[in-house]
Formats: C-alpha cells, structure tokens, sequence
C-alpha cells in the first residue's frame, strides 16, 4: 500500500474531526444523543385499575314498569316482647285483643264490632313500624262502624289505638259506597284490604256499601253508588280521602272475595273479580287501571301473595277445591308443579284461605282453616315443594269464616301476625331469628 504524505495525513485528520463535530451538533439540535445512554434501573409499571363491577340490573315487575326500589333491610332494635318468643310456636301478644279499642257509641249492626273479625274481614300492614291496620271492616247487617285501629308491633308494649272514630250513626246511609259524611261505608273487606307505603295510605280496593235496611236509603241521585271506587286513608291526617282520591275500576265481575294481591316493593296492586273481563293491575305511580289479560275465574275465593324476586304470585283456594297455581304478575300461568308430601293438601284448602310471602325464608305460608284450627303450609318459592310449616306447639282455633287477608307477614319482625278472635289477644309467629 502507498503511504501518505505527512502532510495530506494530517490534513485528511483535521477534515474527519471537524466533519464528525458538526454531524454532532446536528443530532444534538434534532433531539439525538451525543453520548452513550446511561444504564437505569426500568420503573415498573403501574398495575391497572380493576374495571368497575357492573351494576346490577334494576329491579322490575317485568311487565316493562318502572324500576322498583327495593326495601333495605331493616337493621333497627327488636322489642322485647319478640325476642322472648320462640321459633315456630305461635304466641299471644299481651292486652291486643281488639275489642280494647270498641267504639262508643256503638254504630249499628246485628253482631257488633265483633264483626270486624267475624264478617269475612281481613287486614294490611304498613311496613315501616310494623303497624297492622283493620278499617271499615264489618258490612251487610253485621256492622256498620268504619273505625280505623291501628297496633304498632314494635312498641315495647303493642296496644290498638283508633286512628278515626266511625261514622256518626246519623250519617250512615244503606246501599251506597260512602256515608253522607263522604267517609266509606262498613264492608265485608275479604282479600281488599292493601296498604301502599310509597303513599302512606291504607286502601281498601273496590268494596260495595252495608246492606242494612234499618239505615236510610241514599239520597236521590246520590254519586257514591256502585262498586268502582276504592277506599284510601291517610295516615299522615288520620282521615279518609276524598271518594274519588284512586281511580276507579274500570272492569266488570263480582267484588266478593275476588283475586287482590299487592307487590310488596312497588305497591302496585293485581285484580281480578269473579267471573269478570279481565286481570288488572293498579299502578300505584300513576294511579291508573290497565288491564293486562282476559284472565278471571268463576269465582275466585282464593288466597294470593307476589313474590317480587320473580314476578309471580301462589293462588291457592277456592269456593270448592281448587287447584293450585303459580302465575305471572301479567296473569299467564307459569306451569310449574307441585310436589313434596303436602302437595295434595294445598289442592285441597277452601274457605277463604290466607297467603304470604316471606321475605327471610324466601318461601309463601298459606294459612288456612282445618279441622276446627288454623294450620300452615309452606312452598318453596322457588321449587314448589310442599311441606306442613314446623310449628310447635298448640294450634290456634279456626277463625271465623276464613283467613283472608287477616295474616299478615312482618318483614322488620321476620313473622306472621294475625288477629283471629275479636275478643282474644292477636296472635305472632316468628319465622325467622
């Protein structure tokens, strides 16, 4: 190889370095590295944030309602009198008879305030106090008082207390739903009693008036005939709406011991008179009747409580044996059979039949009339099963002319009330601890 000149050697030198200088400067003005990276310690990455859990999907009737608010549990102190019961046996809870409370003067009627039992009555229960309520019971010719008592169970010491007196006898006419002084006439109330806790109010759905002739026939052209309208009272006044304050049935059937059953959390209600046009549903939202189904029976007679977990309701009972039945909320039948070892014996209860629904135990108890008792089935709400209630004990007499709606679930006391006699203390069995 040629060697070169010194001095073209060293020129070539000074033209590399000055080349290499300037190429540095330009990487250097463009952001590029002038000297070897330095080695650091990599910092870790950030662990992601677990996605959000999805939100439950809203609670509804399933009928394409607005979403239903569901009740929280109730967290609050028991009263004494409950925590010293037992499971499963039932109980008389001391001083609640209810003839304690028997209005004077006494409204008129052949039987007397008895009848507010006796008269093919039942009952509602508010939810919140835990207050069991029995208004304008009685009717026909047994009694004409519409009275409101009341007997909050969570006192430490329960005691009725009337919540408006009845109708002075001076007001109270025959035949009509309302009483000259627009309070509601006396009824054999049946399944009608519901109360509706979004409203504070106790309704008594679609009742006729007394059937007395030793009151006064109506006034001429009177409005409050028929029966279309339903009865509200107020709790917070402690008064009896105005007679138009629910809409009025819009259907057609027969009002007596017909299909009535609220949902516990919306307060809607389902009807359905004997031999009728159709299955209704009151919505408690927009007090409005829609009919849902062409669905009635011939008669109906029968005990009933909605499971809101499902949107389906047990019919039990009948005029004569009838057969059980789950339906839907829209009044189609689910199809669902029963079985276990009392299933034959819930195809076979008649007169006037009571049913809940217990929240706790996720389970119905009809609760019923038998051989001179009242005895209780119980259903699995979601299988079906039927077996007799574990109750310990001795079983109360049968009450008079049927359960109806008269039994009553309890959710903040987790057990069953039920007034059975006019004269004898009301009764409570815990289903749950």
């Amino acid at each position: 190889m040629m060697k070169l000149n010194p001095a073209v050697a060293a020129r070539r030198r000074r033209l590399l370095l000055a080349w290499a200088a300037a190429h540095a400067a330009a990487l250097g003005a463009c952001g590029g590295a002038t000297t070897a990276p330095t080695a650091t310690t990599p910092e870790p990455e950030p662990t992601p944030a677990p996605p959000p859990a999805p939100a439950p999907p809203p609670v509804t009737d399933g009928l394409g309602g607005s979403p239903i608010d569901v009740p929280a549990a109730y967290t609050g102190p028991m009263p004494a009198w409950l925590s010293a019961l037992p499971l499963w046996r039932w109980s008389a809870i001391p001083g609640t008879a209810l003839s304690t409370v028997d209005p004077a003067p006494r409204p008129g009627g052949i039987t007397g305030p008895r009848s507010k039992i006796d008269a093919w009555c039942g009952a509602g229960l508010k939810r919140s106090g835990s207050v069991y309520l029995i208004a304008a019971a009685g009717g026909h010719a047994d009694y004409a008082g519409n009275e409101v008592d009341a007997l909050a169970l969570n006192a430490e010491r329960p005691a009725w207390t009337q919540l408006r007196a009845p109708t002075a006898n001076e007001s109270i006419i025959d035949q009509a739903q309302f009483y000259l002084d627009k309070r509601p006439a006396a009824t054999h109330t049946y399944y009608a009693t519901q109360f509706v806790d979004a409203l504070d109010r106790l309704l008594v759905i679609g009742s006729s008036g007394l059937g007395d002739p030793s009151f006064p026939a109506p006034p001429l052209q009177y409005p409050y005939m028929g029966n279309a309208r339903s009865f509200s009272f107020d709790m917070h006044r402690s008064e009896w709406d105005d007679p138009d304050y629910i809409a009025r049935y819009p259907g057609s059937g027969d009002y007596i011991a017909c299909l009535c059953a609220r949902h516990p959390w919306s307060g809607d209600i389902y009807y359905s008179r004997n031999s009728g046009d159709g299955w209704y549903r009151w919505t408690r939202s927009a007090n409005r009747w829609d009919k849902l189904a062409g669905v009635t029976r011939s008669p109906w007679y029968a005990g009933t409580a909605v499971d809101p977990r499902r949107n389906r309701m047990l019919v039990v009972g009948g005029y004569s044996p009838a057969l059980a039945e789950m339906r839907l909320l829209s009044g189609a039948p689910t199809g669902i059979a029963f079985s276990g070892p009392a299933a034959g014996m819930l195809h076979a209860v008649v007169n006037y039949p009571g049913v809940v629904y217990d929240e706790a135990l996720d389970c119905y108890f009809v609760v019923h009339n038998s051989g001179g008792q009242i005895r209780m089935l119980r259903v699995n709400a979601q299988t079906a099963h039927v077996d007799e209630a574990p109750v310990v004990g001795s079983l109360p007499p049968a009450r008079a002319n049927g359960l109806h709606n008269a039994a009553q679930y309890v959710p903040e006391l987790r057990g069953i009330v039920l007034a059975y006699r006019h004269d004898a203390d009301v009764l409570f069995l815990r289903t749950s601890p």
